[in-house]
């Protein structure tokens, strides 16, 4: 299984989409410091690939024709670049998967609706007019959900790998 790292430094600022965790088991969301790119969104994509791929950038073809790492079809991949199709099976699909997620979240956002990720989820699998209308399949509700439960396995592992957490977990008896 090939795993790899976003490259998102063409990013200038992202706005922060809340998690569905506490805010007492929150990680700070600070953005990197060159890309404006937050772990949060980076933990979403990074979902979105393992529930599509396993997180494999290679990938076979969807039954619908799609390819890469995020499934993407070929009609999604030319909304945001014209950059060959084949290419989705390559890192460059990470810079059109945060397109995506931010034509997503803005597309909630000019509906009134909150980008929380588990709306971003279902409308990246369902559609942003399911999520607007009510009418999620059941089978977007479960992608999203999935989605979320690993947006969330990947903050608690964050979370238990920071020097604070690992102090405080050695002082419980």
């Amino acid at each position: 299984m090939h795993h790899a790292t976003l490259n998102l430094s063409f990013v200038l600022a992202l706005a922060c989409i809340p998690a569905t965790q506490s805010a007492s088991a929150r990680v700070p969301d600070a953005p990197h410091a060159q890309t404006g790119v937050t772990q949060q969104h980076e933990d979403f994509l990074y979902a979105i690939r393992m529930v599509e791929s396993g997180d494999n950038y290679n990938c076979p073809v969807g039954r619908y024709g799609e390819l890469g790492p995020y499934q993407f079809r070929r009609e999604v991949w030319h909304q945001y670049t014209q950059v060959p199709f084949a290419r989705a099976q390559t890192a460059y699909a990470d810079q059109v998967a945060l397109k995506h997620y931010q034509w997503i979240v803005t597309c909630l956002r000019n509906r009134g609706l909150t980008p929380s990720a588990w709306r971003i989820a279902a409308a990246w699998n369902g559609g942003v007019e399911s999520v607007v209308s009510g009418r999620v399949t059941r089978a977007a509700r479960s992608y999203a959900t999935r989605v979320v439960n690993l947006v969330e396995d990947q903050q608690s592992i964050r979370i238990a790998m920071t020097p604070r957490y690992r102090i405080e977990l050695a002082r419980t008896p």
